[in-house]
């Protein structure tokens, strides 16, 4: 793995989350017109597969070398990284062996193969999605936490809680962060070295430094890049992605101007209301 990955590499690298929806959708569309072909109304619904499968070849080839360099941005969770890198390798063999079964009229063994692959690109492509956008991606719906105060309700012994009395980072920083910019300064995902996923890490910074001044909103570089147009390219959250609100960007500017403390309560800080 390149320490210092040139331009051109990142360049090419960033071209995977591109390439790879083409096997992808080659692989399920072959899939399907198999298992449409097994009805006699559909028999000849999977006549075009050898194209299909020979196009294959080619897609995985390019989708998993620019893969292998966008690894080297070391901007990944290493251990979910090492699976993903590994199952998107063993793909592009199992795809080549797919075609020459197909191409040689080994149909029964191709379709054996063909359902294996995709049990295989199903776990690829589960690594891949927690990269990107955390491990609980597709089961965990978040409201914005500007407008759900508390996200723990109950104390361990299961009496309520009184939300003035928890924690404001905890209870409503956090919150924001997990919501806007989890998936790309996380455990899995960390741009430029910066995770935001707990106050330990907030205080770290990033490659460049800190990212929060504690009571210096306009010296906090995290309130500077999410200030900027979101046409800019240094904008914050990315353009295309879920924005934070006003009443949210407000509550970090807040917490920036009254010290960015950790363990003080929402009561004892007077938060603002939220509109």
């Amino acid at each position: 793995m390149s320490d210092n990955p040139s331009g051109l590499i990142l360049f090419l690298g960033r071209l995977h989350p591109v390439l790879v929806h083409l096997p992808i959708g080659f692989i399920l569309l072959l899939a399907a017109l198999e298992a449409l072909a097994l009805s006699p109304r559909f028999k000849n619904a999977a006549s075009a597969s050898r194209v299909i499968v020979v196009l294959s070849v080619p897609a995985v080839l390019c989708s998993a070398g620019c893969g292998w360099l966008l690894s080297w941005s070391g901007s990944y969770d290493e251990q979910t990284l090492a699976w993903h890198k590994w199952l998107g390798t063993a793909l592009a063999p199992t795809i080549v062996v797919l075609a020459v079964l197909h191409w040689r009229g080994r149909m029964k063994s191709y379709r054996v193969c063909l359902f294996a692959t995709v049990a295989l690109l199903v776990v690829t492509g589960h690594f891949g999605g927690s990269l990107t956008h955390g491990r609980d991606y597709l089961l965990v719906f978040r409201k914005a936490p500007a407008q759900e105060l508390a996200p723990s309700l109950l104390s361990q012994d299961g009496t309520p809680n009184d939300p003035a009395s928890q924690p404001v980072f905890a209870t409503v920083i956090q919150p924001l962060f997990d919501e806007y910019c989890i998936s790309c300064h996380g455990p899995e995902k960390s741009k430029a070295k910066l995770r935001l996923d707990t106050a330990e890490y907030v205080f770290k910074g990033s490659s460049s430094g800190p990212v929060i001044e504690p009571g210096n909103v306009s010296q906090s570089y995290l309130l500077k890049r999410l200030l900027l147009p979101e046409g800019d390219d240094d904008h914050m959250p990315p353009s295309g992605k879920r924005q934070p609100t006003a009443a949210e960007i407000a509550l970090l500017k807040w917490w920036i101007d009254v010290g960015a403390p950790v363990n003080k309560t929402v009561e004892e800080l007077k938060m603002p209301e939220v509109q």
